[in-house]
């Protein structure tokens, strides 16, 4: 089962360390991860640009994953966010 992981870099509750330990654990499994650091949010994306990026990226997760339909993502949706794909695995 895939897994998206979206962390922001300056989050005081989970760290961006705890997310790279996951994602490496992940990979260690041969399991299939997205894994989005947003450098410049904490806990939860406050910004609407960021949540708008978010939610865009996690929609093509779901779509790629689940099938269906899915908007593809235009460049404003990513417009002021700040968002880095760090790992994008392809369906196993």
């Amino acid at each position: 089962m895939p897994l998206l992981i979206a962390q922001g870099a300056n989050d005081p509750r989970v760290r961006q360390a705890e997310s790279d330990q996951m994602v490496a654990a992940l990979v260690a499994k041969r399991i299939p991860v997205t894994y989005l650091l947003f450098p410049d949010e904490g806990h939860g994306f406050a910004r609407p640009e960021k949540s708008l990026a978010f939610h865009a990226r996690a929609e093509a997760f779901l779509g790629r994953h689940l099938g269906g339909r899915v908007e593809p993502i235009h460049r404003h949706e990513a417009e002021g966010s700040a968002m880095r794909i760090l790992r994008d695995d392809p369906p196993a």
